[in-house]
């Protein structure tokens, strides 16, 4: 689930390796509520046009109420081909009540570090047809770009999200390839001409310490509106990066081995990689790494991507925040559940799947 304010936010995940559709694809749609007294609420209904969209475009839009009171968990497109998956960011936090709508990639994703030092501003606009993208700022943060960017409407609309309005598509090229293989975001309306959106761009494996020659590819409806060039590094990011190596596996039901291998931390967020026995197949069970840290505190952890059997889980921000700094380890116990084959409702009936294990974070 991904709490949204009841502002217009439109909410995106899609896989970049399902453009060319086979038989083995599947789609696995999350349609949760989260709210503090759920029994006021009605349950929102999805129309058959709406599941086609979402199918078509591996993206999902939810309208919310015009409460400030009420938040509303959205329908979230998980997207599975092959060995490649993604799930819906669960940082990503807009409040409810907003009075105006931040363009900082920070406060957009919801984190409380100063990203002032990792940021690359580049402040630059493309148009066509009466459109216009201008790329706000980005940050390298090893195989994934984060990206702020806002879409300029040619006519004044305060309902494009409701009406369905096609936003933006971005690809991102490293020296003259592609290097983005997924992504995952959210949109909200600043005003009636003007959507302000921040990306997660999965990537390829590329060595982000260097200076790199970047090219953002935005298209719309399949047509190219144009293209942004830059240079930028994850150099100062990485840096700062605590890593620390693991080496705890938990073998699943359908005998798929997964080996927690590695703990990061950095001004984006805590993740834990993980490498699965089955590369070239999805996991057919959804893991959760539940625990506490030596203070007490409640953390949990989710699997953001699975690409080619290297998997990343992010820290949950949902109910618990990030990893607190005063912290020195962590308890973690794996959970499963397994994925839904027909309903697309993801099961909550998680499991104990092994033994708890200790990570060192400071």
């Amino acid at each position: 689930p991904w709490p949204v304010s009841c502002r217009h936010l439109h909410l995106l995940s899609y896989c970049g390796t399902c453009n060319n559709k086979t038989p083995n694809e599947q789609i696995y749609t999350l349609l949760n509520e989260i709210d503090n007294q759920p029994d006021s609420y009605e349950i929102p209904q999805v129309s058959d046009l709406e599941m086609k969209k979402w199918k078509k475009q591996f993206s999902s839009r939810r309208v919310s109420r015009r409460s400030r009171k009420k938040y509303v968990a959205a329908a979230a497109i998980v997207c599975i081909l092959g060995g490649s998956l993604l799930f819906p960011p669960a940082q990503f936090i807009a409040y409810a009540g907003m009075k105006t709508v931040t363009y900082n990639l920070s406060q957009l994703l919801g984190i409380q570090k100063d990203l002032s030092p990792y940021r690359t501003m580049v402040g630059k606009s493309i148009s066509k047809d009466g459109y216009t993208v201008t790329l706000n700022d980005v940050v390298l943060d090893e195989n994934i770009l984060y990206i702020s960017d806002t879409f300029t409407l040619p006519q004044k609309n305060e309902n494009f999200l409701e009406q369905g309005g096609t936003l933006a598509d971005v690809n991102v090229f490293i020296n003259g390839k592609m290097v983005s293989w997924g992504a995952s975001g959210g949109t909200e309306q600043a005003d009636d001409y003007n959507l302000v959106s921040s990306r997660r761009m999965s990537l390829d494996s590329i060595d982000a310490s260097q200076n790199l020659d970047i090219e953002l590819h935005y298209s719309m409806g399949g047509k190219s509106i144009g293209s942004f060039s830059f240079t930028a590094t994850g150099k100062d990011l990485m840096a700062s990066t605590y890593t620390v190596s693991l080496d705890t596996t938990i073998t699943l039901p359908d005998k798929t081995a997964i080996r927690f291998y590695k703990y990061s931390s950095n001004a984006m967020g805590q993740r834990i990689y993980f490498k699965t026995s089955t590369p070239d197949t999805v996991p057919a069970y959804h893991i959760l790494l539940k625990g506490e840290d030596n203070l007490g505190n409640p953390v949990e952890f989710s699997i953001r991507t699975i690409h080619t059997g290297i998997g990343c889980m992010e820290v949950d921000t949902l109910e618990n925040g990030y990893v607190s700094d005063d912290a020195q380890t962590l308890t973690l116990t794996p959970y499963i559940a397994k994925m839904p084959q027909e309903s697309g409702q993801m099961s909550n009936d998680y499991q104990p799947a092994g033994d708890s294990f200790t990570v060192t974070v400071k």
